[in-house]
């Protein structure tokens, strides 16, 4: 397998893809990044005013998911990508925007930071029989009814059916995850890494496969409200 050629542009309740980046084959590590022409004019603060996206000339942007994208193992907290189940409309589906006379819709779960990974082999997913890839993003999810957070894997070289599975949505005690914030990639331990903005839950670490295997890492990593987490180019958390 050649290695991978994605970089990701993340906005609120959607992933795109756009441009390329190379990282390694195996567990993602870190390139000196594509080669890009400045834009001339960035997008300046205008309150209340969404511009659109202005991008260099080597990117092009691509959805490849939304907040209204289906899970393909849609469980009884969530059902889709960027939405909980706690408000549903006569056909099921999570109420996305408040029906005239109604100020309810359905809790949105907020897809926190991406982390992007390239394996030699395609990780499991719901169906047994398919074959996921090898390219992947991992994120978990901010916001949720009761402050229960899931994790979810974007699976960018399969079909739609199989675009996004849900992870895990309780750790290996069945504890429920508390909602996360940062996420990253650690190679040694062969784990994601997972962090709250809640200093009194879990750390995390998380298998890339699925079902994932989700433990509290809190011993050795510390508990804290962390925004996010990263390794440095010396290993360092």
């Amino acid at each position: 397998m050649s290695p991978g050629k994605h970089a990701f542009l993340v906005a609120a309740g959607a992933v795109a893809v756009v441009g390329t980046v190379s990282t390694g084959v195996g567990a993602a590590s870190s390139s000196d990044g594509p080669a890009l022409s400045n834009v001339p004019t960035a997008n300046t603060k205008s309150d209340g005013y969404a511009p659109a996206s202005r991008l260099s000339p080597e990117l092009a942007q691509i959805a490849v998911a939304q907040g209204s994208t289906r899970l393909e193992n849609p469980s009884a907290l969530t059902s889709y990508y960027g939405y909980d189940n706690d408000v549903l409309n006569a056909a099921g589906q999570p109420q996305m925007l408040p029906l005239p006379g109604s100020a309810t819709e359905a809790q949105k779960t907020e897809p926190d930071k991406n982390t992007y990974l390239v394996f030699k082999d395609s990780l499991k997913g719901a169906d047994p029989g398919y074959d996921y890839g090898s390219h992947f993003l991992f994120q978990g999810h901010e916001l949720g009814v009761g402050g229960a957070g899931y994790i979810t894997r974007i699976n960018l070289d399969a079909d739609a059916a199989h675009r996004v599975t849900l992870l895990a949505t309780t750790d290996v005690n069945g504890k429920s995850l508390s909602t996360i914030d940062g996420s990253t990639w650690d190679p040694w331990a062969r784990r994601l890494l997972f962090t709250t903005e809640n200093e009194n839950v879990p750390t995390y670490a998380a298998t890339p496969s699925y079902p994932s295997t989700v433990t509290d890492v809190s011993g050795a990593l510390g508990r804290g409200g962390f925004e996010g987490i990263q390794n440095d180019s010396a290993g360092d958390v």
